[in-house]
């Protein structure tokens, strides 16, 4: 079989790509979220966690950084004060000083993902930063390595906390929060396992997050485990795009974001880097075909291994970006509409398995805002055999897309389409909704692709 694809028309990315973990626009659950920020910011009387402390001193002792926020809150106040501002029905939080920023950062250490009034405020920090990252300055700051670092040590104490019993108090009171009867037909309730057969069902956050299924292969069966020509989806989830003849060097531009892998296949730490190179990962996928998927909040959050083979070196774990965004303004839409540039920027896993028949395959579980913590199973090591459908990793609490790069094979043709015969658009509909799901969704180890000869 032989099909012949073409380049896609350009288009347009909305500015506001919705996948779920915001509330819709115009929803009052905004400014409630926003209200109880302000509050928390009037109450406090205390010492700031000693990351949040760092932070703050960053944002204030360096005369470039200072600069960047004092300019992104007075611009912030500029867009408050700016009559019939297109906000795409999200409010804008009044962010006046670092101080202030860190105080919210400080409050939201110990704020689980909540309903208000059934909405969900699945990305709290996301939620409030969108006060800044449509500066320009504001954009800057958030793309400083620096900034990020720092960043990171306070979500890494937020991930800390929702490991904690004190993160479950979603789970205490049936029929609130993620009780609801709206939450559990989200993420159908009966088909998880559960810590308790009492409340609280799960014992944390990140343990409700990283539910396994009670029946796994009843739910998510393997298309065709015993070969590598059917290719399966490493994730649960919606398509985002697919690309092919995949370039080494590309620029990204606002009407159509181009996948570069030389950008993607790098790491700013050189032990990472080295390895990268060594392994020539930039020759080897250029010329294949990417396909992306993005997550929305009540997906199945673990990811399992696509293919037949084994791995060519320890998966890594890139440090990068967390708000950091190409497509600006962007209110609401929790930085899903820059997917293929946050490829690039954002802090993000990466794993190469080698087959004996269809090349290699790289996999990214790639990092977004404040959801950001990425684990590899503990059998993902050098040289390790790998199956179709074995536990490969997880987001603990972390990641909200998926990246599958395909060795691009000579006398093969690789061609995206479900088990029906049904082609998946190469740009899909946008979800829309706070449901979250695009119109094109994926399971994990459903088929995604066939290799053909040409």
């Amino acid at each position: 079989m032989q099909v012949s694809y073409s380049k896609s028309e350009h288009r347009a990315y909305p500015s506001s790509y919705r996948t779920g973990w915001l509330p819709e626009p115009g929803s009052e659950s905004w400014t409630k979220f926003h209200e109880e920020l302000a509050e928390a910011v009037r109450s406090f009387d205390g010492e700031l966690d000693p990351v949040v402390q760092d932070l703050l001193e960053f944002l204030t002792d360096n005369p470039i950084v200072a600069y960047l926020m004092k300019a992104a809150c007075s611009q912030n106040w500029t867009m408050l004060n700016t009559p019939d501002l297109d906000t795409d029905g999200v409010p804008i939080p009044w962010i006046p000083d670092a101080q202030y920023f860190a105080i919210v950062c400080n409050f939201l250490l110990e704020w689980w993902p909540h309903y208000i009034d059934d909405d969900l405020v699945g990305l709290p920090f996301s939620g409030f930063t969108v006060g800044i990252d449509p500066t320009l300055p504001g954009s800057q700051l958030l793309g400083l390595p620096q900034f990020n670092e720092r960043m990171g040590a306070v979500l890494n104490k937020w991930h800390a906390f929702l490991g904690t019993k004190a993160s479950a108090g979603g789970f205490a009171v049936e029929g609130e929060q993620w009780l609801s009867p709206k939450a559990k037909k989200s993420y159908d309730f009966d088909l998880w396992e559960k810590d308790n057969s009492t409340l609280p069902y799960w014992n944390s956050w990140n343990s409700f997050f990283t539910r396994q299924f009670k029946d796994r292969d009843a739910v998510r069966p393997i298309a065709d485990p015993g070969s590598n020509q059917t290719v399966i989806c490493p994730n649960d989830g919606s398509v985002f795009r697919w690309d092919w003849n995949v370039a080494a060097d590309d620029t990204f531009w606002f009407k159509d974001m181009n996948y570069s892998l030389r950008n993607i296949l790098s790491s700013p730490d050189p032990e990472q880097q080295g390895v990268i190179d060594e392994f020539g990962l930039v020759d080897m996928f250029t010329g294949g075909y990417v396909f992306q998927t993005y997550l929305n909040p009540y997906n199945f959050h673990r990811w399992w291994v696509p293919v037949n083979g084994r791995i060519m070196f320890n998966p890594m774990r890139i440090p990068g970006a967390y708000f950091n965004k190409l497509v600006l303004p962007d209110f609401g839409g929790a930085t899903t509409a820059s997917l293929p540039y946050l490829a690039e920027v954002n802090a993000r896993g990466l794993i190469v398995f080698e087959t004996e028949d269809y090349g290699r395959v790289c996999c990214i579980p790639l990092g977004m805002s404040e959801v950001s913590t990425i684990t590899f199973d503990e059998k993902m090591y050098d040289n390790a055999p790998v199956s179709k459908g074995q536990e490969m990793g997880m987001f603990n609490y972390g990641g909200s897309s998926f990246v599958v790069i395909y060795e691009n094979l000579p006398g093969k043709q690789l061609i995206f389409m479900d088990a029906d015969g049904n082609h998946y658009p190469q740009r899909p509909a946008t979800a829309t909704s706070s449901s979250g799901a695009g119109g094109n969704v994926t399971n994990i180890g459903s088929q995604i692709g066939v290799w053909y000869s040409r």
